[in-house]
């Protein structure tokens, strides 16, 4: 397979068009068509970004490609793998379970409250400038914990 029809495949499983993922690598639409048509060969580090965004290592984005040897063996073993809003998703489940902690109940009430001040205008932001069905479920899973903390903090004794 060539590395082109890889990238292709990949794009298209994640349901992308080439301009929204030349959009995530900051690169234009052209060039990942010279990619997907074999045109043109992705850099080291266009292959490092890439792999990152189908969370594949670089070295598994090549294996049993076309990619040179040569290029292949200059890739990173690792890169990242997760994107912002999944982070923010991981750092909310975060405070959501440390209100398990709490035995106070006026603590637990005021951690709330804290925690949907911090969270819902950034949701909101983020909801306002989601590119793709993947980020758009993140968001909702997101607004879904906010939620269930909204029905604690409304139903909790004062």
């Amino acid at each position: 397979m060539t590395i082109g029809k890889r990238i292709a495949f990949l794009r298209q499983k994640y349901g992308w068009t080439q301009k929204s993922l030349a959009d995530r690598l900051a690169m234009s639409r052209v060039a990942i068509s010279h990619f997907e048509m074999d045109l043109s060969i992705p850099s080291e580090r266009s292959i490092t970004l890439m792999a990152g965004i189908f969370k594949l290592s670089p070295f598994d984005l090549v294996e049993g490609t076309t990619y040179p040897r040569a290029k292949a063996e200059r890739l990173p073993e690792l890169t990242n793998l997760y994107t912002e809003l999944e982070l923010q998703l991981a750092l909310l489940t975060n405070d959501y379970a440390w209100l398990c902690h709490f035995n106070n109940l006026s603590m637990k009430r005021n951690t709330m409250h804290e925690i949907l001040e911090k969270w819902l205008p950034r949701l909101e932001e983020w909801n306002l400038s989601s590119f793709d069905d993947r980020e758009r479920n993140i968001l909702s899973k997101m607004g879904q914990i906010l939620d269930e903390i909204k029905d604690q903090t409304d139903h909790s004794p004062l």
